[in-house]
């Protein structure tokens, strides 16, 4: 709350009234914190990265696990086509 104080200062050095300078020194409080509130839920976590980036691995872990299944049963059906052919 320092830049308030200094603001509050300045204010009345210059002859506003204390409670004008109350009013707008509250006003700007008010404001930065509304501000900073509505970025700070949009933006991510550290535990909302490390989510989604567990998300993603587990994803990837599961289609890597269903390519090779995929290979696996392909190389099974030319093998067994192979020994089909006289």
């Amino acid at each position: 709350m320092h830049i308030e104080s200094e603001l509050y200062s300045a204010l009345l050095e210059v002859g506003v009234p204390k409670e004008r300078a109350e009013r707008v020194t509250d006003a700007l409080a008010k404001s930065t914190s509304q501000h900073y509130a509505t970025h700070a839920a949009a933006m991510a976590t550290k535990a909302d990265i490390e989510a989604l980036r567990a998300d993603v691995f587990k994803a990837l872990n599961d289609q890597t696990w269903k390519l090779a299944g995929i290979v696996l049963a392909g190389m099974g059906f030319v093998v067994a086509a192979l020994k089909l052919l006289p």
